[in-house]
């Protein structure tokens, strides 16, 4: 008797109204919604075959609403056996494509995705697939993120779902994308901060990664225009008179000193060199369970056990934390020659080591403070108070 069918918005309308009276006709209904009486009584037949209206006992015209519990309540205990039917039929199926893929070979595991607008889609459905955690390396500039920013990340930061970050430096000095930042620390990111973060990535519950392409025009990929858009500008507009006289002399005079004419602005440049090929369009790649995925997640964890933990400053803006850790005296000893002013061989004749072991170790110790170069590694020892 139940069908399965969903309520469209007029049946809901039609039954909302019919629970608020004991009974009503057909014309009665049909004023109520703003129906014609023909409508209304088609309406009803519907209704009453779905078990939402019965007859008014005694009366084969004046219609009452059935009980809400036993009227609707088989309708969603149906759409819930459906539900629970279409994940039992999706985890099968998942789970035999990844014997397929598993089956042949790892080759398989990688899917590439070409172009901003499907980059754009597949990191959102990535995201949205998240039930758990979010992992993230982010460095500018941003592809498959719209310039208005990612709301689905606030949707599920909302949620319960975990993110963690890990920025490159460049991006906290892009207004934009400070301001990105801190609207997801406010909501729950947990950030940190590296001085390079070598790729882009996002990781779903440690099942699917991410990787986007080195190169891209951010500026036209978020503008939505493609990269290497051939039609960088209007061409300037012809000048001088429509006959053809060479002076500009509307005249024609060929005796009159030529007419001075206005400065005019430089031309503006096409985007690409007539002729040239156009730019490859930007590129991601998403990785599925396997050996690869696993080193990708341990290459996110070193990066964040090394990188500074971000906070939101004073004045709202997003900064590194002073880190808690300290280098071991060993390396604070040759810290402290290096900061005299030594050279390195110097420096391995003091510690009774080779001069290789010295480079090794001070290009560990920048790796260790989070910067690129010495003098950065000198004033990162001064602020964290390591001397």
């Amino acid at each position: 008797m139940h069908e399965t069918a969903s309520l469209d918005s007029v049946e809901v309308r039609a039954y909302r109204s019919l629970v608020r009276v004991p009974e009503a006709t057909p014309s009665q209904l049909a004023r109520r919604l703003g129906l014609s009486g023909r409508e209304a009584a088609r309406l009803l037949v519907t209704l009453e075959a779905k078990g939402l209206v019965s007859r008014a006992e005694g009366s084969a015209h004046r219609f009452r609403a059935s009980p809400p519990d036993l009227a609707l309540g088989p309708l969603l205990l149906s759409r819930q056996q459906e539900l629970q039917a279409a994940q039992s039929v999706m985890a099968e199926l998942t789970e035999e494509y990844r014997s397929q893929t598993r089956r042949r070979g790892s080759v398989e595991t990688v899917e590439t995705v070409t172009g901003a607008q499907a980059m754009a889609r597949t990191f959102d459905q990535l995201q949205r697939g998240a039930r758990d955690e979010i992992l993230a390396l982010c460095k500018p500039p941003n592809v498959a993120v719209p310039s208005r920013g990612n709301d689905t990340q606030l949707e599920l930061l909302a949620s319960g779902v975990t993110y963690r970050a890990v920025y490159e430096s460049s991006a906290l000095e892009m207004p934009p994308e400070v301001y990105r930042i801190r609207e997801f620390v406010e909501c729950g990111e947990q950030a940190r901060v590296a001085a390079e973060v070598p790729v882009k990535m996002v990781v779903a519950d440690r099942q699917l990664a991410m990787l986007v392409s080195p190169f891209a025009d951010a500026g036209a990929l978020e503008a939505g225009v493609p990269t290497g858009d051939p039609t960088g500008g209007p061409a300037d507009a012809p000048t001088g008179d429509p006959t053809g006289d060479p002076t500009g002399d509307p005249t024609g005079d060929p005796t009159g000193d030529p007419p001075v004419q206005p400065p005019r602005a430089p031309a503006a440049r096409p985007s690409v060199t007539p002729g040239a090929e156009p730019a490859p369009e930007p590129s991601a790649v998403l990785v599925r369970p396997g050996a690869l995925l696993d080193a990708l997640i341990a290459f996110f964890e070193s990066l964040w056990a090394g990188a500074s933990p971000l906070v939101l400053t004073e004045d709202g803006l997003v900064g590194a934390a002073v880190s808690d850790r300290t280098p071991p005296p060993e390396d604070l000893l040759l810290l402290s020659l290096l900061l005299t002013g030594l050279t390195d061989t110097a420096i391995a004749g003091q510690l009774g080591t080779s001069l290789r072991t010295v480079q090794r170790r001070i290009r560990d110790l920048i790796e260790f403070a989070g910067v690129r170069t010495r003098m950065q590694l000198a004033w990162e020892a001064s602020r964290r108070g390591w001397l």
